[in-house]
């Protein structure tokens, strides 16, 4: 168990890091789930999986937000698909050249119901598939 006036005697030691109680108090209660003044194994347990679970959709909103930001670039006419054709000219506006070939492959590996456009859907699907190769 941490109780609470052992981690203030503690941090005493430590005041380059803890400028203030109340702020240690306030992580101290967040902890005490059962509110006994005392941190046992199980709470610090709990505390760190909602962390973690804090971190995981902070991740998720900064993936969307940059997701939503490159489809838009590749959704020339915002209808919500990307075609081959929008491919092309937008790899062009940023002085990339690029081939029929390759845009093709693009459409192969992105365009998994074949209707001949990549979806928001798919094109998530493709940078996920993408990031995990990293």
């Amino acid at each position: 168990y941490l109780e609470y006036d052992k981690l203030i005697c503690d941090c005493k030691n430590f005041s380059h890091l803890c400028d203030s109680n109340e702020i240690l108090l306030r992580i101290f209660k967040e902890l005490d789930v059962n509110d006994d003044k005392r941190i046992s194994k199980e709470e610090f347990q709990l505390y760190k999986k909602i962390l973690l679970e804090r971190e995981k959709r902070f991740h998720r909103a900064s993936f969307e937000k940059k997701l939503t930001s490159i489809f838009a670039l590749f959704d020339r006419n915002q209808d919500n698909y990307i075609t081959r054709q929008e491919i092309r000219e937008t790899m062009q506006n940023l002085g990339e050249s690029i081939d029929d070939e390759l845009i093709e492959e693009m459409m192969k590996t992105a365009d998994t119901n074949h209707d001949g456009r990549i979806s928001r859907d798919e094109f998530e699907k493709l940078l996920i598939e993408l990031q995990s190769k990293k």
